[in-house]
C-alpha cells in the first residue's frame, strides 16, 4: 500500500464529520506528497462527492488592501451563515520553501466563527501568484463543504495572471495611492478580471483615478467592463459588488470554455509537480542536462508504472 494511503485512511472519518484539523491535515497530505495528489483527490472526491463552491479569486499590487477585503468579503458571508474557506498565498523562502508571510492568518483572527477556515500557503517559486497545488487544495475545501472559496495571491504584480484559471469569478483591486495608474497600461493582469475594484475611494483622489480607468477601458474598446468604487475601512460601496458577485455565480454553470482552460492548466500543474519534485533531489550542473531529461522521462514513465503495481 502507498504511504499516503495509510494517513488518508486514517483522515478520512473526521474529514467526514467536518473536523478542521482534518482538513488542514489533508492540505497537507497533498502537498507532501505532489505526485501523488492525483490519485489522493480522485480517491477523496469518490468518499465525498466535491460541492459546488464557488470560488473567488482576489488579487492586486502590494498595500492596496487585499487582506481589509478579504475581511469585507469574510463578514458578509458568515451573516447569510455561509461556510467560507480562505487561501493566502505567500511568498517562499528560497532556502526552507515556508511562506515569508505566514504570520498574515492572524490577520483574520479578530474572525471568530466556527464557519472560516484559513490557510496560509507558500508559493513555492510559483510564478503566477498562486502555489501549483493550489487545483488540488481547492478541490478537497469544495469535498469540505465550502460554499464560498476565497483566494488571495502573492501580491507581487503584474504575472498574477493563474488566478484566473483557479476561480469562478477574479477580482482585481486597485488603488489610487499606489502607483496603479501605471500598471494599467500593461497588459496581463488588466485583462483576466471579472470585476475591477478600487478601494480607498475615501481618499481625495479616488474620482479622478475612477474616471481614469473608465476611460483606459473606453479606449480599448473591448465592451462595458464592470468597475466599482468601494472603502474597505468605511465599508462604502459593497452592496452593489455583492450582489454583481452574486449574479456571477450563478451565471458560471455558463463558462464552459473558462472550465476547460482551467481544466487544462490543472493538467499543467500536476506534470510541473511531478517535474520540479524530481529536480529538487537531482544536483545540476550545466553538463548533466542531456542526462536530466532522459532521467525526468524515464521517471514519469516508472511512476506510472509503479503506481498501477501497487494499486
Amino acid at each position: 500500500m502507498l504511504y499516503w494511503k495509510e494517513k488518508f485512511e486514517k483522515l478520512i472519518p473526521k474529514f467526514k464529520s467536518g473536523d478542521k484539523s482534518a482538513l488542514a491535515k489533508m492540505i497537507s497530505l497533498v502537498e507532501e506528497n505532489p505526485t501523488d495528489s492525483w490519485l489522493i483527490i480522485s480517491k477523496l472526491q469518490s468518499e465525498i462527492p466535491p460541492k459546488n463552491s464557488h470560488v473567488i479569486g482576489i488579487t492586486g499590487s502590494p498595500g492596496v488592501g487585499k487582506s481589509t477585503f478579504i475581511s469585507q468579503l469574510i463578514e458578509h458571508y458568515t451573516r447569510k451563515k455561509e461556510k467560507i474557506g480562505i487561501i493566502l498565498i505567500d511568498p517562499s523562502s528560497p532556502f526552507t520553501g515556508g511562506a515569508f508571510l505566514g504570520d498574515r492568518v492572524r490577520m483574520f483572527s479578530s474572525i471568530n466563527s466556527s464557519n472560516v477556515y484559513i490557510r496560509s500557503l507558500a508559493s513555492r517559486g510559483a510564478v503566477g501568484g498562486v502555489c501549483n497545488a493550489i487545483y488540488d487544495i481547492t478541490d478537497i475545501m469544495k469535498s469540505f463543504g465550502f460554499d464560498k472559496i476565497i483566494i488571495e495571491t502573492v501580491g507581487a504584480g503584474q504575472s498574477e495572471i493563474d488566478i484566473f484559471y483557479a476561480c469562478d469569478t477574479t477580482i482585481l483591486l486597485l488603488s489610487p495611492d499606489s502607483g496603479d495608474e501605471i500598471q494599467i497600461y500593461k497588459a496581463g493582469i488588466m485583462e483576466i478580471a471579472d470585476f475591477y475594484v478600487v478601494n480607498k475611494i475615501d481618499l481625495p483622489n479616488s474620482k479622478r483615478f475612477l474616471m481614469y480607468l473608465e476611460s483606459y477601458f473606453d479606449s480599448k474598446n473591448e465592451g462595458k467592463k464592470k468597475i466599482f468604487g468601494i472603502s474597505s475601512t468605511e465599508r462604502l460601496g459593497f452592496e452593489e459588488l455583492f450582489d454583481n458577485i452574486e449574479l456571477n455565480e450563478k451565471e458560471k454553470i455558463n463558462q464552459d470554455s473558462k472550465l476547460l482552460l482551467r481544466e487544462k492548466n490543472k493538467i499543467k500543474y500536476y506534470f510541473l509537480n511531478i517535474i520540479e519534485n524530481f529536480l529538487e533531489e537531482h544536483i545540476v550542473e550545466r553538463n548533466d542536462i542531456s542526462f536530466l531529461k532522459d532521467e525526468i522521462l524515464k521517471f514519469l514513465c516508472r511512476g506510472e508504472s509503479n503506481n498501477a503495481k501497487e494499486d
